[in-house]
């Protein structure tokens, strides 16, 4: 006991040093964090919002219901999807979630969405999910969803919806009517309009 009594009188500035070292660290957390910058100027958000996405499309003569193992069976949904930005220039990556939606189709109607099927959510938040569902060379997300045919009642066309959210909160939405016949897989898809 007094060899180490005897060693830290011996040595006070070790001592204070040892103390001031979390104050240090601490101070330096602080005074080395990056402060966000906020864009608040109106010109400056106006500059910006020319890059960023102001709508998300279904690529419709991609998007199709198929089978993903080759047989008659509705197993899937091969969904093309791409963001365009102020200039109608598509092509851009996008952060955030989509969520793809299934819907019975109701003919005739108003509001041509039915009962809600399927859905799924897919994240974009990560260089990992970029590099899963980006295409290169297409320039488009694509995402194939498994389906169980099974819960899904037979029908010739379905209501297919997007949302897509950015990490911001907004959202943007588009929808198609995408066709599936019992004696087969139709590639095509059809346009139709839907009230906002």
């Amino acid at each position: 006991m007094k060899n180490i009594a005897n060693q830290r009188r011996k040595s006070p500035a070790r001592s204070t040093a040892l103390l001031a070292m979390p104050v240090l660290l601490i101070g330096c957390m602080f005074g080395c964090a990056q402060k966000q910058h906020v864009v608040s100027d109106p010109a400056q958000r106006q500059m910006l919002s020319l890059l960023m996405p102001q709508r998300i499309q279904i690529v419709e003569p991609f998007t199709r219901v198929r089978s993903f193992d080759d047989d008659d069976s509705l197993d899937g949904i091969e969904l093309l999807v791409q963001a365009v930005n102020a200039l109608d220039d598509p092509g851009l990556m996008v952060v955030g979630n989509i969520r793809v939606e299934l819907y019975e189709y109701l003919p005739a109607s108003g509001e041509p969405r039915g009962r809600l099927l399927e859905h799924w959510d897919v994240d974009l938040s990560t260089a990992k999910d970029q590099k899963v569902f980006w295409n290169k060379m297409t320039q488009m997300y694509e995402f194939r969803m498994a389906v169980d045919p099974t819960l899904i009642p037979p029908a010739e066309q379905y209501v297919l919806g997007v949302t897509y959210t950015s990490p911001l909160g907004e959202h943007l939405t588009d929808d198609c009517l995408i066709r599936y016949r019992s004696t087969g897989f139709q590639p095509g898809t059809a346009r139709t309009s839907f009230p906002e």
